[in-house]
């Protein structure tokens, strides 16, 4: 499961980052239903936030979770007993886990830079009311750069973001990896409030 974890965060990534358009023009007028899009996801540059993630598996209705946390540079990783910071403000990073009482530091390759970052764009994405973004069936083979990266993923499918008036709030779509499918679901909270203080 550690592994299918880690396809996650990737996932995360490859969902999330890049939403915005580029359009550097000050507009007045009413926003477009594309800039109402994209505005969803602006918090996104500001990297401060918590992240749920939860992963059902279909066959079994079993639940893992984990969580996560984003403070400009340092990230922390919480799955049960699993304690991990992250510290991205170097030029190299530093992994904290906790071991004990203690934190055990090392180098780590756990940097945004070293991700697969994937940027969608409004066109591909069908709208369901005011709250519900919808990717495209025509749209899936888009990610097959990302399904190639590990031969175990065979589809990634049903993916949509779901928004409130400010921002996203959650991204939910199923992961085919071997035989099993899992039902992801990306809960963001706490936008602009995490404050992350690295273990001494």
């Amino acid at each position: 499961m550690k592994k299918m974890l880690l396809m996650i965060l990737l996932s995360f990534t490859l969902v999330l980052v890049a939403c915005t358009g580029n359009d550097e023009d000050d507009k007045e007028d009413e926003p477009t239903v594309q800039e109402i899009f994209e505005h969803k996801f602006e918090f996104l540059e500001a990297n401060n936030y918590d992240l749920e993630i939860k992963i059902r598996d279909h066959q079994t209705l079993l639940d893992t979770v984990v969580q996560m946390s984003f403070d400009g540079t340092k990230i922390r990783y919480v799955d049960a007993d699993y304690i991990a910071y992250y510290d991205n403000s170097g030029a190299k990073s530093k992994m904290y886990v906790k071991q004990g009482d203690e934190y055990v530091v090392s180098e780590s390759n756990f940097k945004s830079s070293s991700l697969l970052f994937y940027g969608f764009e409004f066109d591909q994405f069908d709208a369901n009311g005011d709250t519900m973004y919808i990717l495209k069936s025509d749209q899936y083979n888009t990610l097959d750069t990302f399904i190639g990266l590990n031969d175990e993923v065979t589809s990634i499918s049903s993916l949509q973001f779901r928004v409130d008036e400010n921002h996203l709030t959650q991204v939910i779509f199923d992961i085919t990896v071997g035989d099993t499918i899992y039902l992801v679901t990306l809960t963001v909270s706490n936008i602009g409030q995490v404050s992350l203080v690295l273990p001494a």
